[in-house]
């Protein structure tokens, strides 16, 4: 110790004031004097297979102010040894294979991630520095980067874990109604291709350290899969209430051979289109012609279980959303416009009650998707611009985002309150109870009251006639009861 209270050691000095006394022995830290980068590995050794191994290598590090390299002496940084991440792992940045890996060690410790979608600097508590041997004995200086325990909030895994059941009951509903029509089908294909994406989802976020390799690209093409499915289930169904209304003639045949052949046709575009665009990413994701840092490599699986950030997420996911998105409300506006003049033409609805029917039918089914719709494109709509402000900005703090990213987890009940909790939902189920229970004079009594009043004698003779135990009129699964 030196007269003015300076305590000398291991070569560094320390001043009075950066050094105290904890159980009888001196403590000081050596990065309020130096600057400090940890090494991963300690001195001596590298990453050789995934651990640290005696090497007798030449370890040094480029320093930047940004973008802009700096002429620094070796001794510039203090190392410390020992990565820092918890149990959650780490990641490592290899700027070689993937451009959105680049990173800049700056002057003063922190890790500049250029590219990164939330955070662009890391302290040196965040991450450590180590030199890396290939198989072929070729090395280079790369980063280890502590990996979050979840890639999203808890709420959001919350808020879809919540929308599960909803979603499942809605299914499940619509498959115990009698005589289900085309509209409950197309529904019923939505939400239990929903409710595998979000299943597949909510796994990939609980168990992110479980996952790796082949399992977490199996998983995260799945998920991939099934919500690409459900966009188009509900690109289906805007496609079917714009027919309803656009006059052109359906399939030939009765109504109930029309609707199953208009399902099938309906069927093959959903799933078709889907599966064709898997197909695509599974064959870029274990293609070994496709090299890793293009642009359109999906990445999936590289240190995630979905897309790399950037073009890869926006080609393959975010691209086909948003051009569904306005597909649909493309049509509902055209829709909308054909409601309004169908509304004006009054002398030709009272001339042809039949045509009214069918029309008051067609309309509040509208009303119904058009809930779906806004629910649907309102949240997606708000993922697609967070996203891209993250991507591209990168200054806006996560908490902005917290409401729609809930909202759109919590879908699942806006579906179940759309479509299931209803009255005549819940009449049509008391109905088939009884049914079920041998009750059917019970049954009979539900038929009379599971009409609106406003319904006319005509609709309402034509309905019970076509089947004196079910109720097989589109208007039942559509139409609210007052």
């Amino acid at each position: 110790m030196m007269d003015n209270g300076s305590l000398s050691h291991g070569g560094i000095l320390y001043p009075q004031e950066l050094y105290y006394n904890y159980n009888d022995s001196l403590r000081g830290c050596v990065c309020d004097i130096r600057r400090c980068l940890r090494k991963c590995c300690g001195s001596g050794f590298a990453m050789i297979n995934a651990s640290c191994k005696s090497f007798d290598g030449y370890f040094s590090v480029e320093i930047y102010q940004n973008r802009e390299k700096l002429s620094v002496a070796d001794e510039h940084f203090y190392y410390l040894n020992g990565e820092v991440c918890d149990e959650n792992g780490y990641y490592r940045l290899n700027p070689v294979e993937y451009s959105e890996d680049t990173f800049y060690v700056q002057d003063d410790g922190d890790l500049y991630l250029p590219y990164a979608r939330e955070v662009k600097y890391l302290s040196r508590d965040g991450f450590c520095m180590e030199l890396f041997l290939d198989e072929e004995m070729e090395y280079n200086v790369s980063a280890l980067v502590c990996v979050k325990q979840r890639v999203v909030p808890d709420f959001y895994i919350y808020g879809m874990i919540i929308s599960m059941p909803f979603l499942l009951l809605t299914f499940l509903v619509y498959a115990v109604l009698p005589d289900r029509n085309l509209h409950g089908k197309c529904l019923m294909c939505y939400v239990i291709t929903l409710f595998g994406a979000y299943a597949f989802l909510v796994f990939i976020q609980l168990y992110p350290n479980d996952l790796a390799g082949a399992n977490c690209k199996t998983l995260g093409i799945l998920c991939f899969f099934f919500f690409t499915v459900s966009f188009f289930w509900m690109n289906v169904m805007s496609i079917d209430i714009w027919w309803a209304f656009s006059g052109l003639r359906g399939f030939s045949g009765s109504r109930k051979e029309a609707e199953r052949k208009r399902f099938i046709l309906y069927c093959g575009y959903a799933w078709g289109v889907s599966l064709l665009l898997t197909t695509i990413v599974i064959g870029f994701t274990v293609s070994e012609n496709v090299e890793k840092n293009v642009w359109y490599n999906p990445g999936m699986g590289d240190g995630q279980c979905w897309f790399r950030d950037g073009v890869p997420t926006l080609l393959y996911f975010y691209v086909p959303m948003a051009t569904i998105i306005v597909v649909n409300i493309t049509l509902f506006a055209v829709t909308a416009c054909k409601i309004k003049r169908v509304q004006q033409d009054t002398a030709m609805l009272r001339k042809d009650e039949s045509k009214k029917h069918s029309y008051e039918n067609d309309k509040q089914r509208f009303n119904l998707y058009l809930k779906l719709m806004l629910a649907m494109g309102v949240n997606w709509a708000m993922e697609i611009v967070s996203w891209i402000v993250d991507w591209q900005i990168g200054r806006v703090p996560p908490p902005v985002w917290y409401l729609t990213d809930f909202c759109n987890a919590l879908y699942g009940v806006f579906v179940f309150f759309i479509f299931v909790f209803k009255r005549n939902i819940w009449k049509l189920l008391k109905r088939r109870y009884y049914m079920i229970m041998g009750k059917p004079h019970l049954a009979r009594s539900m038929t009379q009251t599971a009409y609106s009043p406003r319904t006319t004698g005509s609709s309402l003779n034509h309905t019970v006639s076509t089947d004196k135990n079910f109720v097989t009129d589109s208007s039942v699964l559509t139409s609210e009861v007052s």
